[in-house]
């Protein structure tokens, strides 16, 4: 037995505890195929497989309205097998509204397997990031006393000359955390962003700390051998809650892989803690479709919003 193990399993029992506890208080970018996305989901996922992944993401949410919101990322990750450990880094950015608010950021993950036994490991894992939130196009606001400038106070400027006290982007350190219990056959995790509790604030006269984001994930996979079209399939079963300062939300997901084809279905509530008493808390009901190749697959979801966005 590896001398170093109990220390390892000893660690990682601390860093999980560390995770599930404190409290937790904008909203991070989300994604309907969460876990196709997995070193974005949870640092403890970097080198998740044996081979070189390279992966690429973009999310257009309601393109309908004038302030849509447009997410795209990209990751890398390999498992080194001398070291035990997995590696990778990872990418993101997003524009919410009209383009007037934007984030980026760019982290380095590392992770280290703990064999628990022939068939269970443990993989806590790490992040170390840069990210950087402000206003794109702050030219394009418009305040109400640039509409009516008579009531504006004793004369004072217009909010968008206030501007000017402003620091329009805002770049800071940023540190997550994770760790999954995986097998052949599932995986269960929990990962946390945002640990240091870095401030977005504009402005160096007030804080904003970046609430803590918090998610637990879950994924079963169902071997068929045959099936119905006499082709070896997977049923993939996957669940995600996360929470984020006064908002959590859940996902549930269903689909059917197969050496040529993806397809499936999920759901997903916002739950709002605090939401007004009676607001329906349902959000959109989700198709997936997607090709795969021994090497290669790609995938396309949309979202039917059930909530009364929709209506």
């Amino acid at each position: 037995m590896n001398p170093l193990r109990p220390l390892l399993l000893r660690s990682a029992t601390v860093l999980v505890a560390l995770l599930c506890l404190g409290g937790l208080r904008a909203q991070d970018a989300q994604l309907t195929q969460f876990y196709a996305a997995a070193p974005h989901l949870n640092p403890a996922f970097a080198g998740g497989t044996l081979e070189n992944r390279v992966a690429f993401h973009y999310r257009n949410q309601w393109p309908g309205l004038p302030g849509r919101f447009v997410s795209y990322g990209a990751s890398y990750d390999v498992f080194i097998p001398k070291i035990n450990s997995g590696i990778g880094v990872i990418f993101s950015s997003d524009e919410a509204g009209t383009g007037a608010l934007g984030s980026s950021s760019f982290a380095f993950q590392y992770s280290y397997e703990v064999p628990i036994n022939d068939k269970l490991s443990f993989r806590p894992g790490l992040q170390l990031g840069w990210s950087s939130r402000g206003l794109l196009n702050w030219q394009d606001l418009v305040f109400g006393d640039q509409i009516n400038r008579g009531v504006t106070d004793g004369g004072a400027s217009a909010s968008l000359e206030g501007l000017a006290n402003f620091q329009l982007v805002r770049n800071f350190f940023d540190v997550a955390a994770g760790g999954v219990l995986y097998g052949k056959k599932f995986w269960l995790g929990v990962s946390r962003r945002h640990l240091n509790t870095p401030s977005e604030s504009l402005t160096d006269a007030t804080t904003a700390p970046v609430p803590i984001w918090f998610s637990t994930h879950g994924g079963l996979r169902i071997p068929i051998e045959g099936g119905p079209t006499g082709i070896d399939q997977d049923v993939l079963i996957a669940a995600g809650y996360r929470t984020q300062g006064q908002f959590d939300q859940m996902d549930f997901g269903i689909s059917i892989d197969s050496p040529f084809l993806t397809y499936g279905v999920s759901y997903r509530q916002i739950l709002m803690k605090q939401a007004p008493d009676g607001a329906p808390n349902h959000d959109a009901v989700s198709l997936l479709l997607g090709l795969t190749e021994e090497n290669f697959r790609i995938g396309y979801s949309y979202d039917i919003t059930v909530s009364t966005l929709g209506w």
